[in-house]
Formats: C-alpha cells, structure tokens, sequence
C-alpha cells in the first residue's frame, strides 16, 4: 500500500497521517559509527598511561670535587661591602631559581594536567548525559579526536622535553662554576648577572618550543572543558527548580542568569532556561518585604517561582541585539521574543547576562526547523523516534465529545480534552 493511501486509511480511522520522524538517517549514522562508550576509553587509556607514564625530570648532576672552587675564609667573606654581599646574594638566589626552573617541572606538570584531563572529561560527559544533557552529540567526537592527536603528539613532547633538559643542565653547570668561582666584585657580578639572564631567556624559549607542540591540542581541550562546564551550569540550575519538569526525551541546551524586563528595563530576575521544545523563565531573586525608616532593608524573602513556560513552536519571530554601553562597552545582550496566538502572551523581552542573545536566537531557529535532533547523542536517537511515532498515534478527535484534539508536543503520553476533559491518550 503506498504512503499516500495508507494516510487516508489513518484519516478516516480519526488517526493522523504518519510522518516521517527526522532522524530517520539515526540508523544509518548507527551503523556507520558504533562509539566506544567514554567509561571504556578512559579504562583503556589508563592502562596504556600505566605502562608509558611520562618521564619525571632528571635530577641535576651536582659539580664534581675537581669542578668546584676553594671556598673563601671567613675573614675574607666578612670584609666584604656590603653592597656587593647584597648583589652576591641576588646572583645567588637566581641561580637557586633557575636551577629549579631548567628542569622544565611546570611543563611536565601541564602534560601530567593534560593526560588526566583526557581521562576525567570523559567521564564527565557520560556524568552529563545520565543527568539528561541529550545534545550536543559533537563532544564525543571532539573527545575521541583530540584523544587521538594526543596519542600521536605526545611522544614528539617527551622527546623534545628530554632534549631540552640535557641541553640545559649542560648550561647549569657552566653557570654553577662562574657563580661559585664569583667574587666580591663589580665586573664578575655584572658578568655572572648576563649569564644567568641568558639562561632564563633559554629556558623560557624552551618552554616555550615544547609547548607549541601542542598548543592547538590545549585549546581544544580548553574549549571542550568550557562546553562541559556550561552545560553541568545547567544541569544544577535544573535540579534547583523544583517547578520545572522535563518532558520524555526533551533535552535542555542553554540556561542564563536574566532580567525579564516585563516593565520597561526593569523587571524580575531569575534563570531562563531554552530545552529543544519550550522556553521557560523562572524568578530567583530576593526581594525585600520590608523596610526600615523606608530605606534600609529590614526583611526579605527568596522569590523562586516559573513564570514563564512556552512551547518553543509558538514562537513567532526572535531578534538579538545590543542596548545601552558606553563607547561600545557593557552593553546588554536582549533578546526579544514574539509570540503566535497561541502563545502565553504576545511578547517578551530579557536581557542575558553572559552569553550572546544571537546564539540564543540562532538555537531556537535550529529548534523550530528541526535540525537540532540531528544533535542529540546517538544513545538518545531511539527514544526521540518512539516519542515522534507516539505524537502522530493520539487521534484528531475526542472519543467522547469529538472536539479536536491538537497534536500533543513529543513527549507527552496523555492530555485531557480542553472542552469535556476527558483523558485522551495515543492509540
């Protein structure tokens, strides 16, 4: 039977046409890419961690016996200017300082900081998603790919850090024996000064050479930290609402501190929160019940209460700007929502604080065409197709008084006749 027919036979039956739900390509890109799931790969790398830990620095070779100077008499030491004693003592402390620093410490630290950051996103990533962060499937990919770049730019790190350490404690050495043969003089101290100075400079452009090698590595992970850490933002502002309730397979995207200006530029305050179906603004502030002498605050109370709760379908136009500033500085990211009829209201207007409105307008745009499902994590794609098939499965009238019923949002497994409230569920 072709589709056509087979949407009449669902019509005449009081059942919708069916639709083809969106993700329909989930099974090809199921089958194209099975991932290995972040708790396996992080097991994985550990143990390929345990058996090639990065190389700790080598410990200085101290001076032989031959290399070192007579040491001064007392005397001698203590008939010293005392200005120059100071400078002495400068040279001295530096080379201290620098001796630590060529063994280049703080960069094995960042590596050791990167090997255990490639093992704790991930697991934050899956943390996210049993919590219901659905979205953003493009993580995982990010994840595995700087895994990968890693693996392979990592044993060029190690072996231009080894190289450049050699090279230095052969430096350190030479400094040690002019600063251990230096004496209370203006020109060996100017000297011993030029040469320590030269060997800070080396050891910075060392830092500097090992740490190009995966300068781009370091700011992809620093991105994909940022991401991970808006997204558990939103996760605990969620959790925190006890008004707001998610929907079977709806997914939260973004959440922002803002000011509801419902009163000209003024107006509550609280979180707004975009889910790939509605747009929902609770107030979390405190405002003050009473006052002393009609100015101090005397007493107050903490306002936590949605306010706002709107399909995202029933959004008819929304514009991002800038207001207010001086000389392009503090402006404020507005974002202005106008509703259809069959909205909560006609029209809104917040003010973001932190993010930019134009990629909140952009995110709804990528809701209401559609193209956000194709986000969603390829452990989600299933549920979003039995949600989909459960929508178009209500019938389009009342069993009991035959009024209309409206295609439920996805998600919802029961609704009640707006006109006789009988329980209507999907057939």
């Amino acid at each position: 039977m072709s589709k056509r027919n087979l949407d009449e036979k669902r019509r005449r039956a009081g059942k919708r046409p069916s639709r083809p739900a969106r993700p329909a390509q989930s099974t090809a890109r199921r089958a194209a890419k099975r991932r290995v799931r972040p708790a396996k790969r992080v097991a994985a790398r550990r143990a390929n961690a345990a058996k090639r830990p990065m190389p700790k620095p080598p410990a200085r070779r101290p001076l032989r016996p031959s290399e070192r100077p007579a040491v001064r008499p007392a005397a001698q030491t203590a008939a010293i200017a005392p200005e120059l004693q100071s400078q002495m003592t400068a040279v001295q402390t530096q080379f201290a300082t620098l001796e630590s620093k060529a063994q280049l410490g703080t960069v094995y630290e960042a590596i050791g900081a990167f090997d255990a950051k490639l093992v704790d996103l991930p697991l934050a990533l899956e943390a996210l998603r049993s919590r219901g962060y659905v979205h953003a499937e493009q993580l995982e990919d990010r994840l595995e790919a700087l895994e990968n770049s890693w693996d392979d730019t990592r044993p060029r790190v190690e072996a231009t850090l080894q190289q450049h350490v050699t090279r230095l404690d052969r430096e350190l050495d030479d400094v040690e024996r002019q600063v251990q043969r230096l004496r209370p003089t203006s020109s060996m101290i100017r000297s011993a000064e030029v040469k320590l100075n030269g060997l800070d400079n080396q050891i910075s452009g060392a830092e500097t050479a090992v740490a190009n090698l995966y300068n781009a590595l370091q700011s992809d992970l620093n991105a994909i930290q940022r991401d991970l850490n808006r997204a558990a933002a939103m996760m605990d502002a969620l959790d925190e609402s006890q008004a707001i309730r998610l929907r079977e397979t709806e997914g939260p995207l973004l959440a922002i501190k803002t000011e509801w200006r419902r009163d000209g530029d003024e107006g509550p305050e609280g979180m707004l929160f975009l889910t790939d179906q509605r747009l929902l603004f609770e107030q979390r502030e405190e405002v003050v019940t009473k006052k002393r002498f009609g100015i101090f605050k005397a007493d107050s109370e903490m306002i936590q209460e949605l306010l706002l709760e709107a399909e995202v379908a029933h959004i008819e136009s929304v514009g991002a700007k800038e207001e207010g500033g001086f000389l392009g500085m503090g402006k404020d990211d507005i974002l202005d929502i106008v509703f259809t009829a069959d909205g909560p209201l006609s029209r809104a207007r917040f003010h973001l604080k932190g993010q930019d409105s134009a990629d909140w307008a952009a995110m709804i745009k990528r809701i209401q065409t559609g193209e956000i499902d194709d986000d969603r994590a390829q452990e989600y794609l299933d549920e979003l197709e039995e949600a989909q098939a459960t929508a178009v499965s209500f019938p389009t009238q009342c069993p009991n008084c035959f009024a209309a019923v409206p295609t439920p949002p996805r998600g919802i497994t029961s609704v009640a006749c707006e006109f006789c409230g009988t329980t209507i569920v999907p057939e």
